[in-house]
C-alpha cells in the first residue's frame, strides 16, 4: 500500500485563517482583530535544557470524576482527559496548527493511502504495559471492536467516534503492525485511539464500566501509578520509572479538584501552581497584579453554551427552543463573562471550528439575536400564552412554562449567568426555577442523566477535527441510547452531514460542510454558543510547557518542568 503519511487534507482542516470579516461597530471589529492576533498556543515554553529534573506539580481541576474510562459515557470528561493523557497510549500528537504526527512513544509511523481507504500503524516494541504484558495489535482492535458498538453486552457507550466508519481491521506481519480499511475516506483517523485502554477492559463489560472507577489498574505512558484520595479530593501520578521514551522531568503531578472560584486564592496562597481562569472576574482581580504569576493569552479549544434538554415535555418543541435563544441576550451574557477580565467580545461563536481554523464564520443568523418580541410571536404559535394580568405563560391545561435551570453552585459565572437568564426568560413570560447543585454532580446526576431543562458549560475538543463533535450531535442508537448527546436533540440530516464532513478530503469544502452543520445545530436549536472559551491560564513563572495548548489538543507531559535555579 502506498504510504502518504500526511493527507494533504489534514494539514489544511486546521489551516490558521484571517480574521473573520462581517459588518459591526468599532468595538466588534477591534475585538476580532484581537483574536485574529492571539497566539496559536501559550505554554509559557522553555528548552528542556533549561529545566530542572524533579519537582512536583500541583495542577487544579475542576471536578474529581469517578469514571476514568473515556469511552463510557460517564466518563467523557475533560479533567478527566487530563489525567489519561499522561498515564495511557494515545498514537498521535498535534502540534500549535493542530498538525498531526505519530506519538513514537506508541506508534513509531502510521499514514494514509493515496485514495484515503487504508490507514496502516506500526507499532513500537518496546511499549508496554504497567503488568508487564506488550502493547499490541491486539489491544487496538479490542478497542476498535467494542467502541464502534459492534461487540455484543451492555457498554453504557458515550459515542463510536468514528469507530463505526471503519470496515475492516487487518493484521499485519506480526503484532506490532496492522491496517484499518474503509468504504469511504475518513479524513479524521489520527483521532482514533485516543486514548487505548487495555484489550481485556475493552472485551469485558462489567471491567469497561468498572475497573477504571476511581482506579487506573493498568498504565502505560510517561506517569503511572496513579492513587486516589477520596478525603482531599486529589488524583496523584508518579513518574515511569520504566517509561521507554524521553524521561519526564517531574517527579511527580498532583490533580488537586477544587471549585473553580477557590482556584485563584489557592494560587495566591501557594496551595496549587497552576489553572485554568477562564472568566474567573474575583480571580483575575486578585492575581493580574501578582508577582511571579505568569498569564496564558492564546486560542482555546473551547466553547461555552447553554444546553438545552429536548428530552423535556417543555423543550421538545423548536419553536419553544428557538425562543429561549431570542430571549437570551448573548452579548450582555458574553460582557458578564469576558468583559471582567479583560478579553476581546466578538459576539461570534461557533460550535465546530475554533476562530483560528480555515472557514470560521458565526451561523446564528435569526437565531442568536437578542429579540424579545419575535420570542414571544413563537411561544404563541406553540400554544404558550400570556393571559392578560399574568407574568408567566400558559398552555392549554393550565400548565406554567417552567423551566429547571442546574448551575455549579462552586461557579459564580453559572450562577451568574443562570440568575440573569432567569430574569431575561421571565421578559418574554418563561419561568425558571434556578436550582445550585454541586459542581462535583453537575454531569454526573444532572446533565448527563437528563435532569435539567437548561444548564451552562463547556465543551473543549479532544483534537482539532470538528467531526469529534458528531457524539455530541448524533441520534440516539438503537437502544434509543443518547450517549455524549446530552440535549437530547438530533436529526437525520444532521448525522448524514457530520458523515459526509468526515469523509471530504477537500478542506474548503470541510470547512463548508461544517458551517452548515452549525447552522442545522442553530435550526434545531440544540444548544446556543455564548462565546469562544478564553485560552487564559495562570500559573508559576517558574512552571514550563503547560498553560494553553490551543488545537494541540494536549500537552507533552514528559517537558513540564520547573526552571532550574
Amino acid at each position: 500500500m502506498p504510504k502518504v503519511r500526511y493527507l494533504a487534507l489534514v494539514a489544511a482542516l486546521v489551516m490558521v485563517t484571517s480574521a473573520c470579516g462581517g459588518d459591526g461597530d468599532d468595538d466588534r471589529g477591534e475585538a476580532r482583530q484581537e483574536v485574529a492576533s492571539l497566539a496559536a498556543q501559550d505554554l509559557n515554553p522553555a528548552p528542556r535544557e533549561g529545566l530542572k529534573e524533579g519537582g512536583t506539580f500541583v495542577w487544579a481541576l475542576s471536578a474529581y470524576d469517578e469514571q476514568h474510562n473515556m469511552w463510557h459515557v460517564q466518563g467523557n470528561q475533560a479533567n478527566v482527559r487530563l489525567v489519561t493523557a499522561a498515564v495511557l497510549p494515545d498514537p498521535t500528537r498535534y502540534d500549535a496548527e493542530g498538525l498531526h504526527s505519530p506519538n513514537t512513544g506508541f506508534v513509531l509511523d502510521y499514514g494514509v493511502s493515496a485514495d484515503g481507504l487504508e490507514v496502516f500503524y506500526e507499532l513500537n516494541p518496546d511499549a508496554v504495559w504497567s503488568n508487564g504484558e506488550p502493547i499490541t495489535s491486539e489491544d487496538y482492535h479490542a478497542q476498535l471492536e467494542t467502541v464502534s458498538g459492534e461487540r455484543e453486552g451492555d457498554w453504557e457507550l458515550g459515542g463510536t467516534a468514528g469507530y463505526d466508519q471503519v470496515t475492516e481491521f487487518v493484521p499485519g506481519e506480526d503484532d506490532y503492525s496492522f491496517t484499518l480499511r474503509f468504504d469511504e475516506p475518513y479524513s479524521e483517523w489520527p483521532s482514533l485511539f485516543s486514548p487505548l485502554y487495555p484489550k481485556e477492559y475493552m472485551e469485558d463489560d462489567e471491567l469497561f464500566k468498572e475497573g477504571y472507577v476511581k482506579d487506573y489498574p493498568v498504565t502505560a505512558g510517561p506517569f503511572g501509578d496513579v492513587e486516589f484520595d477520596d478525603v482531599a479530593e486529589r488524583i496523584t501520578i508518579k513518574k515511569n520509572e520504566d517509561w521507554w521514551g524521553t524521561e519526564p522531568l517531574l517527579d511527580e503531578i498532583v490533580f488537586d479538584a477544587m471549585a473553580g472560584d477557590a482556584m485563584a486564592g489557592a494560587f495566591n496562597n501557594g496551595e496549587i501552581d497552576g489553572f485554568y481562569l477562564g472568566y474567573d472576574a474575583a480571580g483575575y482581580e486578585l492575581l493580574k497584579d501578582r508577582e511571579g504569576t505568569y498569564f496564558t493569552e492564546a486560542v482555546n479549544n473551547g466553547q461555552r453554551f447553554a444546553a438545552l434538554n429536548g428530552g423535556s415535555p417543555r423543550l421538545e418543541d423548536v419553536r419553544v427552543r428557538h425562543a429561549v435563544s431570542l430571549g437570551l441576550d448573548r452579548d450582555a451574557l458574553a460582557e458578564v463573562a469576558l468583559g471582567s477580565v479583560d478579553w476581546p467580545i466578538t459576539g461570534e461563536t461557533n460550535r465546530l471550528l475554533r476562530s483560528s481554523q480555515n472557514g470560521y464564520q458565526d451561523n446564528s443568523e435569526g437565531y442568536g439575536e437578542y429579540d424579545p418580541e419575535r420570542a414571544g410571536e413563537l411561544l404563541d404559535e406553540a400554544g404558550w400564552t400570556l393571559e392578560e394580568g399574568e407574568r408567566y405563560r400558559t398552555n392549554e391545561d393550565g400548565e406554567t412554562l417552567t423551566l429547571d435551570w442546574v448551575a455549579s453552585d462552586d461557579l459564580a459565572i453559572a450562577m451568574d449567568e443562570a440568575e440573569i437568564g432567569r430574569d431575561m426568560l421571565a421578559e418574554i413570560g418563561i419561568e425558571v426555577k434556578v436550582r445550585p447543585v454541586p459542581g462535583n454532580a453537575l454531569f454526573s446526576e444532572y446533565v448527563i442523566p437528563g435532569n435539567y431543562e437548561v444548564a451552562t458549560y463547556v465543551l473543549v475538543g479532544s483534537n482539532p477535527y470538528a467531526g469529534d463533535a458528531k457524539e455530541n450531535y448524533s441520534m440516539p442508537n438503537d437502544d434509543g441510547e443518547w450517549g455524549n448527546n446530552l440535549s437530547r436533540i438530533g436529526t437525520e440530516e444532521i448525522d448524514a452531514k457530520f458523515d459526509e464532513m468526515r469523509a471530504e478530503t477537500d478542506p474548503d469544502r470541510y470547512a463548508e460542510l461544517a458551517n452548515e452543520i452549525d447552522r442545522l445545530l442553530w435550526e434545531e436549536v440544540v444548544s446556543i454558543p455564548f462565546f469562544e472559551r478564553p485560552g487564559l491560564y495562570v500559573m508559576n513563572e517558574k512552571l514550563h510547557n503547560w498553560g494553553e495548548f490551543g488545537l494541540a489538543s494536549g500537552y507533552v507531559y514528559e517537558d513540564i518542568g520547573w526552571a532550574a535555579e
